[in-house]
């Protein structure tokens, strides 16, 4: 009897991440919230994917304008001449799998099969995607000669000009592929049967986000679950959050005392059962010492899988937005800004403005290691102004160790980001008030937005603002952040 469902590659993979996540796709798609990161992922593999055709040139593109029963015959077709071109998007079927391979050239003892990815390396879930091709093609009766795995070479550095080659680097895997694809007879009976039944149970875990986030995440999460669950405990090994659930333990107030041998862990139980802040005032003290002027400094950066700046590499972080809050003496506060929307390199641009607004002296509050990081990378880039960005990194100081060292408070939930912090001591300064751009990702979706070539000027200016009112935000927040525990010293 002919199952009900076809499977394809992606349902396969998507079984073995989870197989509800494989129901609801099928019976209940409408469910799914793609995240922001999903989207631009997608979006990041069709670039990259048409970039690939450089590998084989010459090729013939399978649409799916005409369904895949269409494209299958298509396929076949070209396979069965013997001055096949290469093909992009292959599309064969064998079993009720269904597959399209990125690559595929015929030579005179087989296939050779290209799967091409955007990461920088051959990741251990990308076998299971490249067995199931194999198999399928083997099934249609093929003769898979090789399979590789084309991924993007992290030390190319863009020419300019369109010229991408060099920007994809290709590794043998049939070995490791060949060993895989005994697997796949078992997948398919399995995961057809999924489809088939009721949906099943599966608790929400570390799964939901390896190897991708599950779009079904939000679905599955129960709405009433603990008011403080196991995992705000910051970092925990999956191994305790089992045992702790084993143990009938799902609330971290429910934690018995001297269970936890993390030190940290255990302070999240202990201020969680407490219900009260905790505050050390050494942390105070210490803001209090420091001099002014003082500077309150927050980058936005952007990475490309594909350059798109002359002398630029692959998933470099390019900076493109900074805001700095500068506080001359105690209470006199004004605001500087960079962004840079035209589409042109704002590299240099950014580090310029930078050093001549952050002056000569005064520590610079950043939170986290973020714009040290970005900062070293400049000096690589610029050696030629390595000196005053060195001067700057060498007043950073960083909130963030220091928050999680002297401050706690329940709300947190085992989080000292800055949007979990300032809730807790600035309250009426919120994020979610924001107009579209309200974190670091929908930051770098506007930027793109607004660098199209198609991007009208009205809108542009539109995006510019929410831009500049995001990034604002988190230097305001720095602000409001220092002063909360100098306040707390001085009380």
């Amino acid at each position: 009897m002919k199952p009900r469902y076809r499977l394809s590659k992606s349902k396969i993979l998507s079984g073995i991440q989870c197989p509800k996540r494989l129901w609801l796709e099928v019976h209940r798609p409408e469910l799914a919230e793609e995240s922001a990161g999903s989207i631009a992922r997608m979006e990041t593999g069709t670039r990259v994917g048409e970039l690939a055709w450089n590998l084989m040139p010459g090729g013939r593109l399978i649409e799916l304008e005409g369904g895949f029963k269409t494209a299958i015959e298509e396929t076949t077709d070209l396979l069965g001449t013997s001055d096949c071109p290469p093909i992009y998007e292959a599309t064969l079927s064998s079993d009720g799998v269904l597959i399209r391979a990125d690559l595929l050239e015929k030579n005179e003892t087989g296939l050779r099969l290209v799967e091409v990815k955007s990461s920088t390396s051959v990741k251990p879930y990308y076998l299971f995607d490249c067995a199931i091709q194999q198999w399928v093609a083997e099934r249609s009766g093929y003769v898979v000669e090789s399979i590789e795995l084309a991924h993007i070479d992290s030390s190319f550095i863009y020419p300019g000009d369109e010229d991408y080659e060099g920007l994809f680097h290709l590794e043998d895997i049939s070995h490791d592929v060949g060993l895989l694809k005994s697997k796949v007879p078992e997948w398919i009976p399995k995961f057809t049967a999924v489809l088939e039944g009721e949906m099943p149970y599966n608790e929400v875990g570390s799964h939901c986000r390896d190897p991708y986030q599950c779009p079904f995440e939000d679905y599955c999460s129960p709405e009433d679950g603990p008011e403080f669950p196991l995992s705000c405990l910051p970092r925990a090994r999956a191994a305790l959050i089992e045992d702790l659930t084993s143990e009938g333990i799902h609330d971290v107030r429910d934690i018995p005392e001297e269970r936890l041998t993390n030190e940290t862990h255990d302070r999240v139980r202990r201020v969680t059962i407490k219900g009260e802040p905790e505050i050390l005032s050494e942390f105070g003290e210490y803001l209090k010492s420091l001099p002014y002027p003082r500077y309150y400094l927050d980058f936005e950066t952007i990475q490309f899988a594909v350059p798109i700046w002359k002398g630029t590499s692959p998933y470099k972080q390019l900076p493109f937005q900074w805001s700095c809050h500068v506080e001359k003496t105690e209470g006199e506060i004004e605001h500087e800004e960079f962004l840079d929307i035209s589409g042109e390199a704002p590299i240099r641009s950014f580090c310029e403005a930078l050093i001549r607004t952050c002056g000569e002296e005064g520590p610079i509050f950043v939170y986290s290691p973020f714009e040290k990081t970005i900062l070293n990378k400049m000096i690589e880039t610029y050696p030629d102004i390595e000196g005053d960005l060195q001067a700057i990194i060498d007043r950073l100081v960083d909130l963030l160790p220091l928050t999680r060292k002297y401050y706690y408070h329940p709300a947190m939930k085992g989080s000292w980001s800055i949007k979990a912090v300032l809730p807790c001591v600035a309250p009426d300064l919120d994020y979610s008030q924001l107009d579209e751009v309200k974190d670091g990702g929908g930051a770098q979706e506007a930027y793109l937005e607004a660098i199209q070539p198609d991007t009208g000027e009205a809108r542009k200016e539109d995006i510019r603002g929410k831009m500049l009112e995001y990034c604002k935000l988190d230097t305001l927040a720095m602000v409001r952040i220092v002063q909360f525990f100098s306040d707390q010293f001085e009380k």
